[in-house]
């Protein structure tokens, strides 16, 4: 059972590139799989250490999904930012907050039970969304994958 929650968070430096896809669950996989390791090369390069790997979603389109796929840095590390590698940060303030676990592809359906929470508490989502990935994919079994969700409030 989700539990959402209203905290407040400090801004986050993070690195990272743009990408886009179609909202087909494979597509999102697909895009998701190939969008990280660019960046991850970027930072070894730049001998950086991640603090997190994150998405962050800017805009909400019913058919493409456009995010910034990227690494929670250090400030310092964050001013490294180069070429296709931009730097930005998450924002301060109050959000909501929930944790999924599970396959990424149920995130749609935590997302669903999100938005019927927001609209009981009179909420309203703004921008941006993103979400921390706790543990790794390619180790991690499925149904044990852990994703913190972050989401903006818009102003009334």
């Amino acid at each position: 059972m989700l539990k959402f929650e209203l905290i407040d968070v400090e801004a986050m430096p993070y690195l990272y590139e743009e990408h886009s896809c179609s909202m087909d669950p494979s597509d999102i996989s697909a895009t998701m799989e190939s969008a990280f390791p660019s960046v991850m090369s970027f930072l070894s390069q730049q001998q950086i250490t991640p603090r997190a790997v994150l998405s962050v979603y800017y805009s909400y389109d019913p058919d493409r999904m456009n995010f910034r796929a990227g690494f929670a840095v250090s400030p310092g590390d964050a001013a490294k930012a180069a070429g296709a590698v931009k730097a930005a940060a998450t924002p301060a303030g109050r959000v909501l907050n929930f944790t999924h676990i599970g396959p990424y592809a149920k995130l749609r359906d935590s997302y669903g039970t999100m938005m019927a929470h927001m609209d009981k508490e009179g909420l309203k989502p703004g921008a941006p969304t993103w979400e921390v990935y706790v543990n790794d994919p390619m180790v991690t079994p499925p149904e044990e994958l852990e994703t913190n969700v972050f989401v903006s409030l818009a102003e009334d």
